[in-house]
């Protein structure tokens, strides 16, 4: 992954980074057929408490709420008297895909990777747990989030801590307003966008960047592919995968444009300008340039407002969320995604059945309350999130309405190596904007890459 782009802990991304070239590698020793639970899910455990159940998050941000989560009085209902729960958070990629491909993973976690765990069966499937359970059940969660928890028939995670959509162009109505743009007109295609992007950029003297419109590959604008979709597939309108039929289709006219559009934000600003920015300390990406004020619009999902609340309130008034940009030719458009996390069970943990509540528990009033007061994110658990205040945050009563306004929603694609993908395609992005390839260059090279690393992972 680019400088451009890299990964705080402390924001919710899935990008998935440089480690994640080696996620097939690393887990192929795993790639054995799941272990089925060893127990019946809502029994008692068979042997004596004491136990310390692994549940570990990749984000850090929950850190900063851990003693608060763990002091739930409730806690010992779900996961046994006399057991304790290790809770963490905070984990980069290397760890992870190391510690499942070394067999020592937690016994619980939300740690990204999730398709690939799935398919190379180092997860297991939850559905015997989740038909003896009295507070799991499809039909209680959002259920484009319920879509995204399945492989092959069978469930592999259950949502939490963070989902609902993921698509919005937030802008700072202050900055905005100061370059002499009208704040309740935002720009609605690509070429509106790089207007304001123009008015909104600024450098001093030296020609040193201090204030820029926009990265088109910040946050929520460079995910993909993935449980996040992929927002330049969904922007130009086709599918880079066929599930069915198993063939790319990167090497594309409108991949190219893609690429070739969103690069020019960056050729504007300059790259190595951006690099320096973002090398800022409080000034990375996934929010953190946004709430210094110095980046004055990000594409961003329901979080942001909430986010920006509890990390900069002095910012957060100026906040607002409109519809992500499109080509001209599909002006009108309004794209949403739904997309998520989830909770896992892992193969080689220790505790299985112990962990299951886990699961159970993290869709509690307790802990949503926590992590939707303290960080802005809401589980896709319906019996809460329906009675969330959808005005909590500025800017977030657009995600809501969004939901009934939106006229595209892009398609969830499982493909077996999108992780692979994801870090090709912030490779061939960077090789466009620093004008190392054209768009179509790029495009057909994703492609060629593509078919080659789905023939060595053994998926032809």
């Amino acid at each position: 992954m680019s400088t451009l782009n890299s990964m705080q802990l402390s924001r919710r991304a899935f990008l998935r980074g440089a480690s994640a070239v080696g996620a097939g590698a690393l887990l192929a020793a795993c790639a054995a057929p799941s272990a089925a639970p060893s127990g019946q899910a809502g029994e008692a455990a068979p042997s004596q408490a004491g136990k310390t159940i692994k549940f570990y998050v990749f984000w850090g941000s929950p850190g900063g709420i851990a003693d608060q989560l763990l002091a739930d009085p409730a806690l010992e209902s779900y996961i046994g008297a006399g057991n304790e729960l290790d809770f963490k958070a905070g984990f980069n990629q290397e760890a992870r895909l190391t510690a499942v491909a070394g067999g020592t993973p937690p016994d619980i976690g939300i740690w990204t990777h999730y398709l690939d765990f799935m398919s190379r069966g180092v997860v297991v499937p939850l559905d015997d747990y989740i038909a003896s359970s009295n507070v799991i059940a499809p039909e209680k969660f959002i259920p484009g989030n319920w879509e995204v928890i399945q492989y092959q028939g069978n469930v592999y995670g259950i949502p939490g801590f963070e989902c609902f959509v993921r698509r919005g162009l937030n802008y700072n109505t202050r900055l905005v307003e100061e370059a002499g743009l009208d704040p309740d007109n935002p720009p609605v295609t690509w070429d509106e966008l790089m207007v304001w992007h123009e008015a909104l950029t600024k450098f001093d003297s030296a020609g040193n960047l201090v204030q820029f419109g926009i990265d088109p590959y910040d946050a929520e604008g460079g995910v993909g592919p993935g449980n996040d979709g992929w927002f330049l597939c969904e922007s130009w309108d086709f599918k880079y995968f066929d599930e069915e039929t198993k063939e790319f289709n990167l090497d594309n006219e409108l991949m190219a444009q893609g690429l070739e559009t969103m690069g020019e934000f960056v050729k504007m600003v300059g790259p190595d300008n951006l690099v320096g920015v973002r090398s800022v300390e409080g000034q990375g990406t996934w929010g953190g340039a946004f709430n210094a004020e110095v980046q004055a619009m990000i594409i961003e999902g329901y979080w942001h407002p909430g986010e920006t609340v509890n990390e900069k309130p002095e910012v957060a008034p100026y906040n607002r969320a409109s519809w992500v940009p499109v080509p001209e030719s599909r002006r009108g458009t309004k794209i949403q995604f739904g997309g998520g996390h989830m909770a896992q069970i892992f193969r080689d943990g220790q505790y299985k059945d112990e962990a299951w509540p886990v699961a159970e528990w993290i869709q509690s009033d307790y802990v949503c309350n926590l992590i939707y007061d303290n960080i802005g994110w809401l589980p896709a658990y319906l019996p809460y999130f329906e009675r969330a205040d959808q005005e909590k945050y500025p800017g977030l009563k657009f995600y809501f309405d969004s939901v009934q306004e939106a006229n595209y929603w892009g398609p969830f694609i499982r493909c077996e190596i999108e992780s692979f993908v994801a870090v090709q395609f912030a490779q061939a992005r960077e090789a466009v904007f620093r004008g190392e390839m054209t768009g179509a260059e790029a495009a057909a090279k994703l492609q060629q890459e593509a078919e080659n690393e789905w023939a060595q992972a053994g998926f032809a």
